[in-house]
């Protein structure tokens, strides 16, 4: 009793230290340890007990803290390496930070005693740093939220981000990040920008997240740096100049400013950069939209693949995972039919068995609206042509003139139209007449594969020569057989399906590839091969194939991918058509404005 009254009397006139005498009431575990906490840092506060002396700062800033050293130890790495290994500190209880200033020191250990600490604009930055010094990622997040919030501007955000990555601080790295993202015209602007390595500046301009007006802003923005770093990193224009989406810009500012631009102009591989990015726009395909699609601030379509349903048209969104129902037809369709993408929009032909009623109707993605297209004459029309774009046209290829489908020889006749001038050229014939034909094209070749005629399968294979106007033979394929899909993927052709005679279980079960190199077909045997393929593209790095699978002996039309590499399926999209009792046919890419898109039925995915 003696020794309690002499601690008694010696902590009278401290309220906080007389607390020290009663004993912690709280049951709950969560406030017994606040409590237990804010009892030593009472100690801390008034030197009691405290084993460890912090040295900071230096001259007139030069101060002693006391600590715990076991609190110090708990709370951080740092101290307790410093504390328990045989060191200078250890020995003498000394721990010396002439590099941390007083005020940041003692927050520090206010946080390290409480897990509470008033962040300021003042200190912010010195606690972030000692934070990460001390390694204490709490005291980190504290000093890091409190920049995101108060602190960050597009006229600091570069040097926040960097900070951020430098300190391991990922919400503000990640604030930081969308702060350029959100300002990044304005942002490029400031010499901290400018200030920035190629490889940091590639980073940016390669993103497609970055807020522009527009595709010439990106160019203006390399141009602006490589002007003031330009004796050091013009020698490495073209690292930052390839990361310009040149199709999305204007074919004038690319004419009247790009290619005039001295490092571009004095570059043939800048030079052949630009102008091989105007002549995929100027073919009229998309592919190159496909293959590299805008900023998304710049998004303004979706890249779709489309399927024909009886009555109307159905536009598939792999990023959604999801079909729209798009606008109908002038007439409903029976299969088969055939339509292909060009210029922006969608030609559909065929759907009846009657030459004289054989029409080709356009379909424009920007009003999602049909129109039949008048100058496809009786001259010109025909049953079970092969359509299919090539090189920015529309090519219609063989074909049959008579009702009596199954007597006739196919057409040998090839019709060329221009959407631009809405011309119809008739060209060279093919060398084989023949209709129920597949057509693949890229941007270099044109293959016609197959058909029918006189009612007997072939295995004929004749590509076209734009420049000589002809056609020239190749090799056969391994199945005489009609109405096959297939696309040309990464330079070969793979042709999928196909009836070897006029029954409907007569659809092959291999995948044919050629290779134009070798001049060679290869089958190929796949697990999950659809029973009846009624539509092949290559879309986005991927094959895409829409067809029937048989699953639990029933029939199913699925669209779904096809792996090359590893001879496998994936990414299964069930027919959206199927509550109407129609399966899709045939199937093509094309870009649907955002627009038209909301105001389109998205086909609710329990019908899926």
């Amino acid at each position: 009793m003696a020794v309690y009254s002499q601690v008694k009397h010696a902590l009278y006139n401290n309220q906080d230290m007389n607390s020290l005498l009663e004993p912690i009431a709280s049951d709950d575990m969560q406030q017994f340890c606040v409590e237990m906490m804010k009892r030593l840092d009472i100690q801390r506060k008034n030197e009691s007990f405290c084993d460890v002396i912090l040295d900071v700062g230096s001259g007139d800033g030069k101060a002693r803290l006391k600590a715990h050293g076991n609190v110090l130890c708990a709370a951080s790495p740092f101290f307790y390496s410093a504390l328990t290994n045989d060191m200078k500190e250890k020995k003498d209880g000394v721990i010396r930070l002439e590099e941390t200033n007083k005020t940041t020191m003692e927050k520090v250990l206010e946080f390290v005693y409480t897990g509470r600490v008033e962040v300021t604009q003042y200190d912010a930055f010195d606690l972030l740093e000692t934070a990460e010094f001390f390694i204490i990622p709490s005291l980190k997040c504290a000093a890091g939220k409190f920049i995101s919030q108060n602190l960050l501007t597009p006229s600091n955000c570069i040097t926040l981000y960097y900070s951020a990555q430098r300190y391991q601080c990922p919400e503000l790295q990640q604030k930081a990040r969308n702060c350029i993202v959100e300002n990044f015209v304005s942002v490029t602007g400031c010499e901290e920008f400018q200030n920035l390595s190629i490889e940091q500046v590639e980073e940016w301009i390669s993103s497609d997240e970055i807020r522009v007006n527009e595709e010439e802003d990106v160019f203006k923005v390399i141009t602006r740096w490589i002007e003031e770093n330009k004796r050091k990193e013009q020698e490495r224009f073209f690292e930052l100049f390839r990361h310009v989406r040149i199709i999305y810009m204007s074919p004038t500012y690319v004419f009247n400013e790009v290619l005039s631009y001295p490092l571009v102009k004095g570059s043939e591989t800048c030079t052949a950069f630009a102008q091989d990015a105007m002549k995929d726009v100027s073919t009229g395909t998309e592919e190159c939209y496909f293959a590299q699609p805008p900023r998304i601030c710049l998004k303004k379509f979706e890249d779709c693949l489309v399927g024909c349903g009886k009555e109307k048209l159905y536009g598939y969104v792999p990023t959604e995972n999801r079909w729209y129902e798009m606008a109908n037809y002038l007439s409903p369709k029976l299969f088969p039919f055939h339509m292909a993408a060009c210029d922006g929009k969608l030609y559909v032909t065929g759907g009846t068995f009657n030459p004289h009623q054989s029409t080709i109707e356009e379909y424009n993605p920007s009003r999602n609206s049909w129109t039949r297209l008048n100058s496809y004459t009786s001259a010109i029309a025909c049953i079970l042509p092969a359509v299919v774009n090539f090189q920015g046209s529309l090519f219609v290829i063989g074909g049959k003139k008579e009702q009596q489908r199954n007597k006739e020889k196919g057409s040998n006749r090839v019709y060329k139209y221009s959407p631009d001038t809405d011309h119809w050229q008739v060209l060279a014939s093919l060398r084989v007449g023949r209709s129920a034909i597949c057509a693949v094209a890229d941007r270099n070749s044109l293959y016609a594969i197959g058909g029918e005629s006189n009612n007997e399968r072939l295995d004929v294979v004749e590509s076209y020569d734009p420049h000589r106007n002809s056609w020239h033979k190749h090799a056969r394929t391994l199945e005489k057989k009609a109405h096959s899909f297939g696309a040309i993927f990464r330079g070969k052709v793979y042709v999928f399906g196909g009836f070897k005679s006029r029954q409907f279980d007569s659809c092959s079960s291999l995948i044919e590839m050629y290779d134009p190199d070798s001049n060679t077909w290869t089958g190929i045997e796949s697990t999950g091969i659809p029973t009846w393929p009624f539509g092949v593209v290559s879309f986005k790095g991927d094959l895409f194939v829409l067809g029937w699978w048989r699953r639990h002996l029933t029939q199913n039309c699925s669209l779904k991918v096809y792996d090359v590499d590893s001879n496998e399926w994936k990414h299964e999209a069930v027919d959206p058509s199927k509550p109407n009792g129609f399966n899709l046919t045939n199937l093509a890419p094309i870009r649907i404005p955002r627009d038209i898109l909301n105001e389109c039925r998205a086909v609710p995915k329990e019908h899926l």
